[in-house]
């Protein structure tokens, strides 16, 4: 005998890992076969237990929570900027365009674009258990007190009558008429205290007009599609229950909808416009988007693929009986194709139910899940289905069962713990969405390992039970109770029909099958021997490593994009929307806002270093290289803006405000007399019509000369001596600085300012009481507080009531405490509290942030905008976010945009990319080098998987697929399913002894047909996604399509090759066991073909049903049976002790 190598200690520790490990699933099969049952009902108590967590699941679809890194600080600032300015609005956008594809800015289509704003903005209704809702139920408003929604932008705004608040279609009578309203682009009015008309400038609105037509003049002639936006609230996003009942505007009963208002409105008006408008219109067609169309063309795709994985299921069931059934009564074993299936099934609905259990929330990728498990789980059972076949036909049916485990069970068990490993190391990654993928993933490939080797197993052990009696491949025979003679005495199979071997008999569509089955005989006999040549392997090497080539270049032409498109089927409507979005309004800016702290003392609102830092931060931004001319909205500039544009060098009204020089005046004697009316100083601008030439010199009964004023050396600081504008001036006293500041946000150069400044709780809770309270006198002790607007009193109130805020400093020091002392809650917010002082005011003041806001370009050039412009974006992210914290502000500022959640993204995607797939070959790389015994099999097979992966990457740049959270997915999937086809040819080349080419040929004869079925299996249960509509489920078949067939190549083509060549050598190498039989699978009665050719005295084949039963009657074969730890050839043992059933 042969000196036996000596392995290294590395080597050494694998083989006893593995031959410990190896044993343990002998036994663990062993004890399935001996206690079938009692294995077989605790597999589906636990998969119930599991499945109970279904009713746990929940799910997470919001943008943030998916698919922006954990600890990105775009969280922080958005968590920052929600608190302060709310959580944002729900988006409803509407693009017209005329049905004939012409102009669309002709009467006819105004109007039935006014016909479609009050059809549905107005008119539109829906019930939701009992109370009806219209927009203005659900609309986003400045304050929730306001009674106007927030306006998003509307071409209609062109003929807004500001005194009605309605749209105003009657001065458009022609087409011309209504080019010169939308030319002139101007709403005209006369504010509360002022005596002049002014014109708000509303040109803007052109941008809600795309593919623009002008006439030499630069007017607007003509353009192709109107753009009309509105803001629905989010108070209710957080109602996601769906089993309330409602309306619908027809007033027909619905159940089972969203107890959120607004998205069952959302819905409605989506339905309704779809169905009923753009049917009924005869000019215009409306193209819908809402907060919910994402979502509800997700679900329906979702759905759909429900069907999708029923197909699927039956192409596999289909496919492993083809593979399992050899067209032999008693040997084919089509009925364990099914359990098969069925363990994969308890799996899925076991991982779903996990998931539910340890609150793990699904996403939309989530969806693709099922299709994985059902590959990797069936891949399994024809590993496990082909050890059994290989079972030598010496042993009982028990001894088989722990045979198949200890030769299959090892090998699987090193393709879940790699897969396992892969996707629990790819858990740590900054993107939730990756990262609760993985979890599912983690969950999934566990539990299929378990059923596979519990369930799965069980239905093998009543398969062998089935073959030794012997009956027919029917599934009822499969049990152990089973008797001939039973109610399935039908399966039962006659001698004559044995002795036929299985050929030409009805239920064979085939003749005689080949030994082991054509695939696995065409590996031995046409296709490794062919491999094993020279000049074959030259052309492999060459072939290969030319892929790898495209794929390393294809890995550095990768882009990083995410698109909303993503989530959409390619035949949705919103497609259309997109479409319009992308070539008719897309301007690529990103809004950016950069938040503003005034919660600290030096950096209150009213202070000195708000006044300097302000500009400075405006400044910074407008001199970013991206930054858009014209773009930027500084409030506390605006503010200045209207106090030195305001006429009279500002009046104080009495009406508004109030100020020392006012304590002795006699209002009642202050009146003025206009024919029969008696018009007092309270009275508002619009309560009355003055007739010339009073209307011109007097508002509300006093002259305006009669006013002090605030732009003057007593009220405000920094005014130059000619009174031009200046940025620097600044109101001296606090409280008259916030009473300016709120009335500037009742006017109409104003409105929009709301929502750059947030105001403290307990300011906005003391308004809002004030707002509350009936127009009249409130009386509680000897507190009181007036807010009485009547004509004939002739004496003037407590309350400016267009900002609810006591006037006189000692009144509203007084109302302050009063509110305060019936909350502590509120009151425990001041801070420092209220002095003793009667004149008393807060000193943090009214606001605890404000923002400044600009716009940035989508590139620094002049050119049209990209649609993937992700490097630009990730500059003006961190570019803004340098420039201002550059600054050392008091103010603390950061810059934040609702678009960098995807930016973030972006920015790391990456070296995310790059750390999961670093992350899953490592574990890939420990696992295969610890059990297929040797440190330099490993490697091998983590190089041939890093080079799979890098294929993919190129198929991925061919395909023009980006990287994201969602493709990054894929590839740690990649990587976990790769190692299968790798891991069964290495470990069975590492068990086989020869030559390396004989052991080439050995491995790819014993597991390449496994091999192959596997990756059929897998394409197959994917393979019904090619037909999705959307994009995940397509990006999800590419990938897959792309692992089968690289994976599969690597591990049949180009390992083995490599492996002849510079492999180890065989872990078995120190045992030199004599050369045994070769085992074949499940053949035929009397169809059997050995290696070494029996002896002359050896008796033929056992291949009939007597021979069968007389073997049974000489009693116990096994007791005096030779040593079959290791396959003993036929011929060597005795008459008397050969197996009950045919070799």
């Amino acid at each position: 005998m042969p000196e036996a190598r000596k392995r290294d200690p590395i080597a050494r520790c694998g083989a006893a890992i593995e031959h410990k490990i190896s044993l343990w699933l002998e036994q663990w099969g062993l004890f399935v076969a001996r206690r079938t049952l009692a294995v077989f009902l605790g597999s589906i108590v636990l998969a119930l237990i599991m499945l109970a967590g279904v009713t746990r699941l929940t799910s997470e679809t919001e943008t943030e929570n998916l698919w922006t890194p954990r600890g990105a600080a775009v969280k922080d600032d958005k968590a920052t900027y929600d608190a302060n300015f709310g959580t944002g609005f729900r988006g409803e956008t509407i693009y017209f365009k005329s049905k004939t594809g012409g102009n669309i800015l002709t009467r006819d289509h105004f109007e039935e674009v006014l016909k479609f704003d009050t059809m549905y903005r107005r008119n539109l209704k829906v019930t939701v258990e009992g109370t009806e809702y219209d927009f203005a139920s659900v609309c986003a408003k400045a304050r929730p007190a306001d009674a106007f929604c927030l306006a998003g932008g509307s071409p209609l705004e062109f003929i807004y009558n500001i005194d009605t608040h309605r749209f105003d279609f009657s001065t458009v009578t022609s087409d011309a008429a209504l080019l010169a309203t939308i030319n002139r682009a101007s709403i005209d009015f006369t504010p509360d205290g002022s005596k002049e008309t002014f014109s708000l400038d509303i040109s803007n609105r052109h941008d809600l007009m795309s593919e623009q037509v002008r006439d030499g003049n630069g007017q607007i002639t003509g353009a192709t599609t109107l753009k009309m936006s509105w803001f629905a609230s989010r108070v209710n996003d957080t109602l996601n229950d769906e089993s309330c009942t409602g309306k619908d505007s027809e007033g027909k009963e619905i159940t089972r909808i969203s107890c959120n208002p607004t998205t069952v409105w959302e819905d409605e008006f989506e339905m309704r416009v779809n169905e009923e408008f753009n049917r009924d219109s005869k000019f215009v067609f409306a193209h819908v988007q809402t907060a919910s169309s994402i979502g509800n063309e997700l679900s329906k795709v979702i759905g759909g693929d429900v069907i999708s994985l029923n197909v699927g299921l039956f192409l596999i069931v289909l496919y492993a009986i083809l593979v399992l059934g050899k067209f032999h009564p008693v040997l084919s074993r089509s009925s364990l194709a099914f359990a098969g299936v069925a363990s994969v099934g308890l799996a899925i609905g076991g991982t779903f139910g996990l998931g539910g259990w340890a609150g793990v929330p699904q996403t939309p990728v989530t969806s693709t899940l099922p299709f994985i498990l059902l590959g990797i789980g069936v891949d399994d059972m024809f590993v496990l289905a082909g050890a059994l076949g290989r079972a030598p036909r010496h042993l009982n049916p028990e001894e088989r069962i722990g045979y198949m485990m200890k030769t299959a069970g090892t090998s699987i068990l090193i393709t879940t713990l790699t897969d396992m490993l892969a996707f629990a190391l790819s858990t740590t990654t900054s993107f939730p969405a990756l990262s609760y993928f993985c979890t599912w993933a983690t969950f999934g490939i566990l539990l299929d390992f378990i059923f596979q080797i519990t369930f799965f197993v069980a239905a093998c052990v009543w398969d062998e039970q089935r073959v030794k009696i012997p009956a027919r491949d029917c599934y009822c025979c499969g049990f152990c109770c089973a008797k001939k003679g039973g109610c399935c005495d039908f399966c039962f199979v006659d001698e004559e029909v044995m002795q036929k071997k299985g050929c030409g008999v009805p239920c064979c569509c085939l003749t005689c099958q080949k030994d082991g089955g054509y695939l696995r005989g065409f590996l031995k006999d046409y296709y490794a021997p062919t491999l094993i040549k020279l000049p074959v392997k030259i052309l492999v090497i060459v072939v290969f490593f030319g892929i790898l080539g495209m794929g390393a270049y294809g890995s550095t032409q990768l882009t990083e994009n995410f698109s909303l498109r993503f989530f959409v089927p390619s035949d949705s409507p919103l497609n259309t929307v997109f479409d319009i979005q992308d070539n008719e309004f897309r301007t690529g800016a990103t809004s950016v806002s950069v938040l503003l702290d005034h919660t600290k003392p030096g950096a209150y609102l009213h202070e000195p270093s708000n006044r300097l830092d302000s500009p400075k931060i405006a400044e910074a931004m407008e001199k970013f290289p991206y930054f858009e001319r014209g773009s930027l909205v500084d409030p506390l500039f605006n503010l200045t803006t209207y106090v030195f544009e305001t006429a009279d060098m500002f009046p104080l009204s009495p009406h508004f405000f109030w100020v020392p020089e006012y304590a002795g005046f006699d209002w009642l004697a202050r009146t003025a007399t206009i024919g029969d009316r008696t018009i007092y100083p309270s009275t508002l601008a619009s309560d009355v019509t003055l007739p010339p030439p009073a209307s011109t010199v007097v508002q509300g009964g006093i002259t305006s000369g009669e006013w002090a004023t605030l732009r003057s050396a007593t009220y405000m600081e920094g005014i130059p001596a000619d009174g031009s504008f200046s940025r620097g001036a600044y109101i001296k006293d606090t409280k008259m600085f916030y009473d300016v500041l709120a009335h500037f946000m009742t006017t109409p150069q104003g409105a929009g300012m709301r929502s750059y400044f947030a105001p403290y709780e307990w300011y906005e809770g003391f308004t809002d009481w004030i707002e509350s309270l009936p127009e009249a006198e409130f009386k509680d002790g000897a507190f009181t507080l007036d807010k009485r607007r009547d004509l004939s009193r002739g004496m003037l109130n407590d309350v400016h009531n267009g900002t609810a805020r006591p006037k006189h400093p000692k009144k509203f020091c007084e109302a302050l405490k009063y509110f305060l002392n019936t909350n502590e809650t509120l009151k425990a917010m001041v801070d420092p509290p209220l002095g003793d002082e009667e004149n008393c005011y807060p000193a943090m003041g009214d606001y605890r942030m404000s923002r400044i806001g600009v716009d940035m370009r989508c590139r620094i050039d002049e050119g049209p905008c990209p649609l993937s412009n992700s490097t630009a974006e990730v500059e003006i992210m961190q570019g803004s976010r340098k420039a201002v914290s550059d600054l050392n502000s008091d103010l603390n500022p950061r810059a934040y945009s609702f678009a960098w959640l995807f930016a973030e993204q972006y920015a790391v995607v990456r070296n995310e990319a790059l750390s999961s797939i670093f992350q899953a070959i490592i574990a890939v790389g420990v696992v295969t080098i610890i059990f297929i015994s040797h440190w330099w099999t490993g490697l091998i097979v983590v190089a041939n998987i890093a080079m799979v992966l890098f294929d993919i990457i190129g198929v991925m740049w061919l395909w023009d697929v980006s990287i994201n959270s969602i493709s990054i997915v894929y590839l740690v999937l990649a990587i976990g399913l790769a190692v299968d086809y790798s891991a069964h040819i290495a470990h069975a080349f590492m068990s086989a002894t020869g030559t390396h080419d004989e052991r080439v040929v050995t491995a790819i004869t014993e597991m390449g047909a496994d091999v192959a079925h596997g990756a059929m299996s897998t394409f197959l249960a994917v393979v019904v996604m090619s037909a999705s509509k959307s994009y995940i489920f397509i990006l999800f078949f590419r990938q897959f399509f792309a692992i089968c067939l690289f994976g599969f190549s690597h591990g049949m083509i180009f390992l083995p090759v490599v492996l002849s060549l510079i492999g180890p050598g065989s872990s078995s190498d120190e045992e030199h066991t004599p050369k045994q039989p070769e085992v074949v699978s499940d053949e035929k009665p009397g169809i059997v073909s050995m290696q070494n050719p029996a002896s002359a005295e050896a008796p033929g084949p056992v291949n009939t049903m007597g021979a069968i039963q007389g073997l049974q009657a000489e009693g116990n074969a096994y007791g005096e049976a030779p040593n079959l730890s290791v396959a003993t050839p036929i011929s060597s043992v005795a008459a008397e002790q050969r197996p009950e059933y045919p070799v």
